[in-house]
């Protein structure tokens, strides 16, 4: 029995770390897809950046789709799965897609017309921006998804790990200190509670300069905090928290262009 007591702990740590990363790694299984599926609808579609998203998008909707008997019988697993796959990819506090060739340059120094043709590339000549015209038909896109870890206590010690252990705040429930709200390392994953963080502090400073009248200006910003909480954290139709500890993953895709080029700057 105290032999067991002992080794619970790191075995509960190692059974919990393990689902953790399982579950990361179909993450960056189904990131890899995505990226694949954005790539090929953007090089469907004039390497159009909207169009990468939607496809990246489209590729990550099985990773949302998570069953559930209390689930609106309304809205379909398929339909909730991509609408959440939408709001994570379109949010810029959740992901980032980056075109990452043709560059600008190769786009303003090969351009005809505004786009890169792409026809008859064998019989054609030419570089600019350090690629061939050849190459510059290669879409490359980069996709950095800020995924959310869910196993208890291990989420937090990832987040710390990844985002740096200056501080054991690091490690607190939103990876932000709870008192100031402020975290130690901010990081792309961060942005969304760091806004939530922002605006409840609005809200505090609000009730610190109110003086004598504070207890009377905390019940009337009580409202407005709930309002703030709803807002950042929870889609009620979606059920789906937009906070919670998230860490970077990533995921490259090329495929060659089907139509020309035509986003400069992407």
């Amino acid at each position: 029995m105290v032999e067991f007591l002992i080794m619970l702990p790191s075995l509960l740590l190692m059974v919990f770390g393990i689902l953790q990363f399982a579950l990361i790694y179909q993450a960056r299984s189904a990131l890899n897809h995505a990226a694949f599926v954005g790539a090929r609808q953007g090089a469907l579609s004039g390497g159009s950046i909207k169009s990468i998203q939607d496809g990246v998008a489209s590729g990550l909707t099985p990773l949302f789709m998570r069953m559930s008997v209390s689930e609106d019988p309304a809205m379909p697993h398929i339909v909730r799965a991509r609408l959440i796959s939408t709001i994570e990819i379109f949010n810029p506090n959740t992901a980032k897609v980056e075109i990452l060739n043709p560059t600008a340059e190769a786009f303003n120094a090969l351009n005809v017309n505004g786009v890169i043709p792409n026809d008859n590339l064998m019989y054609r000549t030419g570089s600019g921006g350090g690629v061939s015209i050849q190459d510059a038909n290669l879409l490359k896109i980069k996709v950095t998804y800020c995924f959310k870890l869910v196993v208890p206590f291990v989420n937090q010690l990832i987040y710390g790990m990844n985002a740096g252990l200056t501080s054991v705040k690091n490690l607190t429930g939103v990876s932000f200190d709870l008192t100031s709200r402020t975290e130690t390392r901010t990081n792309l994953c961060s942005n969304i509670n760091k806004t939530y963080a922002q605006a409840m502090e609005y809200v505090d400073s609000l009730n610190s300069k109110a003086g004598p009248m504070a207890p009377l200006a905390e019940k009337l910003t009580d409202p407005l905090k709930n309002v703030i909480t709803n807002s950042f954290n929870v889609i009620p139709s979606l059920n789906w928290n937009l906070g919670g500890i998230r860490i970077p993953i990533t995921a490259e895709s090329t495929v060659r262009m089907q139509t020309p080029f035509a986003a400069s700057g992407g």
